[in-house]
């Protein structure tokens, strides 16, 4: 009965007679010449479960590039929406507020809300600013992320997925009503970031050096 023997993930080539040898070999098998730290290494096709890894952190990197782009498109259609709300709301106060003296307005408004008139409207239009400017930063972390999966995709999905959900989590508390906003995107692309964890660490194992 003959024996076989499982080549490792990597191999090294012969400087002389270019057969295969182990890489901690110092004499070549075939030709007898010596090899010393002259041998080529050559990484060997993946073996199928490693092609099914790499396959599913294929998809979660197309799912964060994919998540990057809406979270700054959503971001910029929320954006006008809302500036359009509040400058709506701006000029209807106005309205309403066109016959009281500014010092009188100034000091209704402080002991209702501890402000001016003009400090409120310049609080809601910065917070509309500043939401826009959530999307954007968090639209460019997750591109970062789709960069950095391609070389290390483990602590890249984590960080993805932990980002996501508490995102949404905040999102969920301030707006209860967003919680089901999205909800099928939101279902796959968490899916698709944990098989993506499972298979990076799966495939971490994989190319471990056995000893």
């Amino acid at each position: 009965m003959e024996s076989s023997e499982v080549a490792g993930p990597e191999m090294a080539t012969c400087p002389s007679c270019k057969a295969q040898v182990e890489p901690s070999e110092k004499f070549c098998s075939a030709c007898g010449a010596a090899i010393g730290g002259g041998a080529v290494v050559q990484d060997l096709p993946p073996a199928p479960q490693s092609y099914e890894n790499l396959a599913k952190i294929g998809r979660a990197r197309k799912w964060l590039l994919a998540i990057a782009i809406l979270t700054i498109v959503v971001g910029f259609v929320f954006y006008l929406m809302q500036k359009s709300e509040v400058e709506k709301q701006i000029t209807d106060a106005r309205a309403q507020v066109a016959g009281i003296p500014p010092e009188e307005l100034d000091a209704r408004f402080k002991a209702a809300v501890g402000m001016t008139f003009q400090e409120a409207i310049d609080h809601d239009r910065g917070m509309v600013n500043m939401l826009l400017a959530i999307n954007i930063a968090l639209g460019a972390i997750y591109m970062a992320l789709w960069w950095w999966a391609k070389r290390k995709p483990l602590p890249a999905a984590v960080i993805a997925l932990l980002l996501f959900i508490t995102t949404h989590v905040i999102n969920a508390v301030m707006q209860p009503e967003s919680i089901y906003q999205g909800i099928l995107v939101k279902i796959l692309f968490t899916l698709a970031l944990v098989r993506a964890i499972t298979a990076a660490n799966e495939e971490r194992h994989f190319r471990a050096p056995t000893t």
